[in-house]
């Protein structure tokens, strides 16, 4: 950048004084810098005016980064050059290298007494010596304006901030009194009190506790659906809560190591270990208060210390008020239900009655075809099945018959193996050297009756014939032993067993379970279904059934066999139900978790319904009248 822009709006026009026309320059950036938004936007414009206010070849903003400084950018011819540069902060009133013979001002921009940008100027020393007095004043000029221009942007910021928090805080208010108090229920309302407080502040655990005939209970704590009063971290909390409460007035431990008032020096001191056994650094304990006295206590805790800012505080308490006047309306309501519920029918009958007669005969017909429709169409019943478990439909025991070590494994899990495939062999080398001296002596028996029958020898060689026929009946038997040593599979069908090969090297007496070999094109499905259904069931229904692996896809079977002996349960009687399950597809396989449903006759919707009153009434009937 040349000087010929700066310059012509730095030089003053004919018959104008130089320091009025800078200080009418000053006056009017001034006033452009505290018309922008943000501080990035006052130093682009800082940057700009410095060409306006003085004379210069070039300028440039650099942001402090401990004893450096960092180019942030730039105007002039070396802008490019500079951007991105960084130089130690003592060298920042001198000419950088390849800037050649300049004369070079910085100034810095303070906010709040913190330096954050420094303002660096510079121009050719040809025709100068440098900056005078009046320059170098007016830029300081400049950086403060730019400096009080930032700080006001700041607090607006801040101003604005806390006014947008004040909005958020009360449509807060607004959204947890409007969710607590749309219901009367009153387990609804604690859930709702302590899960609600998550929109406030974080927190490790939040609960509240109730008093009820003298005794504090933890009734609801966040995150959860439901409670468990014999849980020793419960039980803990509630006697820590039992005692807050009874302090009669909110108390905030920030910080368990170093408690600021006596209320929780003495919380701190009675229950320390249970603080530190739980995580517990800070809490804040709420009761809930009102004229007729306490009725509970919201709390909670965090393993934090200084959980909680004075706003967060202010609405929990609000929290803790909106409260207990929604439990005071759920339990006035639970003493009172049915004066409320006559209450609601008869306003219910008014608004009817106050319908024009055309919308009342449509909700009758619309009322009628329900009925029609809960009565005359009919589907099948569901029945579902409790533990389902696949099997094999049909499995074989692969056993040897002769003992031996196992010194060979031909299969492996889940190989698919046709019947007389080998599965394993056992070590024969005793065996075959047997037969061969066997055979040997075969040999020899035949050679000697051929010699005592040249001789004419009958009866030798009527002995050496007799020798013969045992040794090789004795040869055959141990050939068909060698044969056995070769355990093959009997059947068609997939290796069941785990990991066979790690049979190899051991050894199996005769009869012991080598592998199992079973068919799993189609698989059975063993469940239980509960007493009070089972009569439902007949063979050949149809069982509709679902796998965790493949829940987007629906199975079918068909019903083969009922036990007869049921099983006894913790609380109920089932009875097995087996069914077979095509498995063409080999997706499903033995030991995947199933659910499982039985189609059985169909019933209507009314029928469905009035079925289990119905039943415990004739047992009611049965009873009292047997």
């Amino acid at each position: 950048m040349g000087r010929s822009d700066s310059s012509a709006v730095a030089t003053p026009a004919f018959g104008i004084d130089p320091i009025q026309a800078r200080a009418g320059a000053l006056h009017e950036v001034t006033l452009d810098l505290f018309a922008a938004d943000d501080s990035s936007e006052i130093a682009g414009k800082l940057l700009t005016a410095a060409g306006e206010v003085v004379a210069v070849d070039g300028a440039s903003l650099w942001v402090p980064r401990g004893d450096t400084l960092e180019c942030r950018g730039a105007i002039g011819e070396r802008r490019e050059r500079l951007s991105g540069a960084a130089v130690p902060s003592s060298q920042a009133n001198e000419p950088l290298d390849g800037e050649g013979d300049v004369a070079v001002l910085a100034t810095g921009v303070a906010v709040a007494g913190r330096l954050v940008v420094v303002l660096r100027v510079t121009r050719s020393r040809s025709g100068t010596d440098g900056f005078t007095d009046v320059e170098q004043e007016t830029l300081r000029q400049l950086a403060a304006a730019a400096g009080a221009a930032m700080e006001s942007t700041t607090r607006l910021a801040t101003a604005k901030s806390a006014a947008a928090e004040s909005e958020r805080d009360l449509q807060l208010i607004t959204e947890m009194s409007r969710e607590i108090t749309s219901t009367l229920d009153l387990d609804r309302v604690l859930r709702s009190v302590v899960n609600l407080a998550n929109r406030a502040f974080d927190f490790d655990r939040g609960a509240i506790a109730l008093y009820e005939h003298g005794v504090c209970d933890i009734r609801a704590v966040a995150g959860a659906d439901a409670v468990d009063p014999k849980d020793p971290a419960l039980q803990d909390l509630a006697v820590r809560a039992a005692w807050a409460a009874g302090l009669g007035e909110g108390f905030y431990l920030s910080d368990r190591s170093d408690p600021a008032s006596d209320a929780e020096r003495t919380f701190v001191q009675v229950f320390g270990e249970d603080l530190e056994r739980d995580g517990a650094m800070s809490g804040l304990y709420l009761p809930l208060k009102d004229e007729e006295g306490i009725v509970g206590i919201l709390l909670f805790e965090t393993s934090h210390t200084e959980f909680a800012t004075t706003r967060q505080r202010d609405l929990a308490a609000i929290l803790a008020n909106q409260a207990t006047v929604a439990v005071r309306n759920a339990r006035l309501y639970h003493q009172v239900p049915l004066a409320e519920a006559i209450g609601a029918l008869s306003a219910r009958k008014e608004a009817i009655l106050g319908l024009p007669w055309q919308r009342r005969i449509a909700y009758a017909v619309a009322v009628l075809v329900v009925i029609v429709s809960a009565t005359i169409i009919r589907w099948p019943l569901r029945v579902s099945g409790n533990d389902p478990v696949f099997r094999p439909l049909w499995r074989a025991e692969v056993r040897p018959t002769f003992p031996g070590v196992i010194d060979r494994v031909f299969v492996r899990e889940g190989m698919t193996v046709e019947r007389g495939s080998p599965i394993m062999h056992l070590r024969d080398d005793e065996l075959r050297a047997q037969r061969d001296g066997a055979a040997a002596a075969v040999i020899a028996a035949d050679r000697a009756a051929s010699i005592a029958a040249a001789r004419g020898d009958a009866g030798e060689e009527r002995l050496e014939r007799v020798r013969s026929d045992v040794l090789r009946r004795e040869t055959d038997l141990l050939d068909e032993q060698i044969r056995a040593m070769l355990v093959r599979s009997p059947v068609r069908g997939l290796v069941l067993t785990a990991r066979p090969e790690e049979r190899a090297g051991t050894y199996a007496d005769a009869g012991d379970l080598l592998a199992t070999v079973g068919r799993t094109d189609s698989l059975e499905l063993e469940f239980g279904v509960d007493q009070r259904d089972v009569t439902r069931i007949r063979s050949g229904d149809d069982v509709r059934l679902r796998v965790t692996a493949l829940p987007q896809q629906t199975f079918t079977g068909r019903v083969t066999s009922i036990a007869s002996i049921g099983t006894v349960g913790d609380a109920s009687v089932s009875f097995p139900v087996r069914a077979v399950v095509g498995n063409e597809s080999g997706l499903l396989r033995p030991g995947m978790a199933a659910y499982a449903r039985v189609l059985t006759e169909p019933a209507s919707l009314l029928g469905r319904l009035a079925r289990g009153p119905i039943r415990a009434v004739r047992l009611l009937w049965w009873r009292m009248w047997s």
